[in-house]
């Protein structure tokens, strides 16, 4: 079952739209390539005034979305469908009573506006229905219950006995990524910024929220490939394709080189991060977190947590899969992000005496001409 929508250009006036809108357009827009359907007037007024408002938003939203709504117009595939409102109708109250008038002629399942466009259609009870606020998108019924189709897989048997994404103990392993420590870490680091709580207190909980992603990072980094290639292979995913290319194309630091930094280690040749978090200022290291702490994988996350408390079906199998594949190219974004700072977890804490006395050993190894190997050398050596 597909779900239906009308954009109402308000969406994007400029007044209206500020950073808080930027990740539920894309999840809208995403949320249509996948299984969704945008219906617009067949005279094309809607779609024009959608471009004009685009048009007048500053650049760095600009850009993105021209792109991302060029691509949906010019491939349309059964994404997009045409409805003739009426040709004598003209619309008193501009292009919010179109999108209106749109949705209950093509009754479509919801209308999306902004915030110019809800101050004048929710005063009317009965027209209020079915109308969602683009900033609130993510947390609406609309996304919760649309349905994706049932994605069939493409790989050969031998590639699917390789993949945890379609073996038996799928959900079993799955209940433990979205159980991950990163994710109560999240939820304690949003609520010390929320009630602005000393440096030190979000400083260390910052350490168990680093250390909550190097544990996700590790359990997901094994499967990389093989999700990759699925992904690749389905059309129904094409969204998402794009997403990986960019984060493949923005890359800077080799696999084993991602792996080494968890461990507040190094790999020469690959680009020394350009921004140190022990060095940001109060004000810098709070907007770091509240940036990480509305990261998407997160709204990714709770909607595998509520399809996976859903009752099973065929229906909930594919779209628990096709969820999983969203939330883990989040988590290469969260990974690509990652990758301009420089954090050491260790940094700043006790060493134990035990400690120290080895390091002295090896130090005292290497002054009488002992040889040290580098982590490529290490990896070669075991065959990893």
């Amino acid at each position: 079952m597909r779900i239906s929508a009308v954009l109402d250009s308000s969406a994007f006036n400029a007044a209206y739209f500020n950073p808080t809108f930027a990740m539920p357009t894309e999840e809208f827009l995403n949320s249509i390539q996948r299984n969704g359907l945008l219906i617009v007037d067949s005279e094309n007024k809607l779609q024009n005034a959608i471009f004009e408002q685009i048009e007048s938003l500053p650049t760095k939203y600009r850009q993105q979305l021209q792109i991302r709504f060029e691509e949906l117009f010019k491939n349309k595939r059964g994404r997009v469908v045409e409805c003739c409102v009426s040709p004598n109708y003209t619309p008193s109250g501009g292009f919010s009573d179109l999108a209106f008038r749109l949705k209950k002629v093509s009754q479509a399942d919801v209308l999306i506006v902004g915030g110019e466009g809800v101050e004048r259609l929710q005063d009317d009870q009965k027209r209020a229905e079915g109308i969602i606020l683009l900033s609130k998108y993510l947390d609406n019924d609309f996304e919760r219950y649309r349905h994706y189709e049932t994605l069939e897989p493409t790989e050969t048997e031998s590639e699917v006995e390789d993949t945890i994404i379609h073996s038996v103990q799928f959900n079993d392993w799955l209940a433990s990524i979205v159980n991950e420590d990163i994710f109560t870490s999240r939820e304690r680091l949003i609520a010390l910024v929320g009630k602005d709580a000393p440096y030190s207190e979000l400083e260390e909980e910052f350490r168990e929220f680093f250390e909550g992603y190097c544990g996700l990072a590790f359990e997901l980094e094994e499967y990389e490939e093989s999700i990759l290639r699925i992904v690749q292979r389905n059309e129904a995913f094409v969204h998402l394709k794009h997403r990986i290319l960019a984060v493949e194309a923005q890359r800077k630091i080799s696999p084993l080189g991602r792996e080494a930094r968890r461990m507040g280690l190094s790999v020469h040749g690959d680009p020394v991060p350009e921004v140190k978090v022990a060095a940001l200022s109060p004000d810098g290291f709070r907007t770091l977190i509240r940036t990480l702490g509305n990261w998407r994988l997160f709204v990714s996350r709770n909607r595998l947590v509520k399809l996976m408390e859903t009752e099973e079906s065929i229906e909930i199998a594919a779209r628990l899969r096709a969820e999983f594949y969203e939330f883990f190219v989040c988590y290469l974004e969260l990974e690509l992000f990652l990758e301009d700072y420089d954090y050491d977890p260790d940094e700043g804490l006790e060493l134990r005496p035990e400690f120290i006395e080895a390091l002295e050993r090896e130090d005292e190894y290497i002054k009488a001409g002992g040889k040290m190997f580098t982590l490529e050398e290490v990896a070669k050596r075991l065959g990893i």
